[in-house]
């Protein structure tokens, strides 16, 4: 057995190292070739090794060698820390791609004005030399723009249908009734939506999450809603609707502010609100960089101000 000749030294990762690689192969010839060293430096480093720990880790049987208890006791522990100290790079790497990473999101008008900037200003302030960047489209853009590689994420709402997509689902949306304060519908009780047939709906353009789901639930309810107008963007409605030019469905997010302040008023219908999932979509086959994965954990997560 080794005696131990300096009670202050200690093994090196580099011993270890060299050890793992041994006890893997069993030869010193073939841990060395993997290690790209001279086979006497690998037989120096494991020597090395036995002395400092005072033990003998290996029976050396001509070429081949074989573990001793101790050597298969220390090849468990080798194994444990060099494996803890590959994830602990890993990471500190992510961190790192993270720190000064680039993250390209998307998102459809709803979310991507009242909500989808709230996030991606707390996670900047989490990181912040992350370049960041934001862009509004409609959904066929954003899942063109997603496989064509130009943005990294698309956050809108479900459902879609492209199987080369994975969905993250991470908030709820509901969809009201606003109508202009004194409309003759606004204290009413008891409303559905055919008390709406005859009203002028003020409408996000044809293929908008919005449209899309509000003419979902007029059909379910056997409705037909007049569009009086088409407006391509949520805050062109509400104005329009303040104005006293028709009623509108809206997304509870996009309203709150007019609600508080009385120039907007949210009244109860059957079959209203309409609840729906904003998800955060990416590419199935595409690996996704520290960045973009961080921030779909921290949507998920909800520890960041959603108003």
């Amino acid at each position: 057995m080794a005696e131990p000749r300096d009670t202050d030294r200690t093994m090196t990762l580099h011993q270890l190292r060299t050890f793992r690689a041994v006890a893997d192969q069993l030869s010193f010839s073939a841990a060395a070739s993997e290690l790209n060293l001279s086979q006497p430096s690998v037989s120096y480093q494991v020597k090395e090794l036995e002395e400092v720990l005072g033990v003998s880790l290996l029976d050396r049987l001509g070429k081949r060698v074989r573990l001793t208890e101790a050597g298969e006791i220390l090849y468990g522990y080798t194994q444990r820390t060099l494996n803890l100290l590959d994830e602990a790079a890993l990471v500190m790497g992510q961190l790192r791609g993270i720190e000064r990473g680039t993250l390209r999101v998307g998102a459809s008008a709803t979310v991507g004005i009242y909500v989808v900037p709230l996030a991606l200003g707390a996670y900047k302030r989490q990181h912040p030399k992350l370049a960041v960047s934001l862009e509004i489209g409609f959904r066929e853009q954003l899942e063109s723009r997603l496989r064509g590689g130009a943005i990294d994420l698309a956050v809108m709402s479900l459902p879609f249908t492209d199987p080369d997509l994975e969905a993250t689902p991470f908030m709820e949306d509901e969809l009201v009734m606003v109508l202009p304060p004194g409309h003759s519908l606004a204290s009413r009780k008891g409303l559905s939506l055919s008390d709406f047939q005859e009203e002028s709906f003020l409408m996000r353009e044809p293929g908008s999450g919005t449209r899309v789901a509000v003419e979902q639930a007029a059909r379910s309810a056997g409705v037909s809603l007049q569009v009086g107008m088409e407006l391509g963007s949520n805050g062109a409605i509400k104005h329009a609707v303040e104005a006293g030019l028709g009623v509108a469905v809206l997304s509870r997010h996009a309203i709150e502010l007019e609600r508080r302040e009385g120039g907007l008023v949210v009244v109860d219908v059957a079959g209203l609100p309409i609840r729906r999932q904003w998800s955060v979509i990416r590419l199935r086959r595409r690996r996704l960089p520290g960045p973009v994965q961080g921030f779909i954990e921290f949507l998920s997560s909800g520890e960041w101000p959603a108003r």
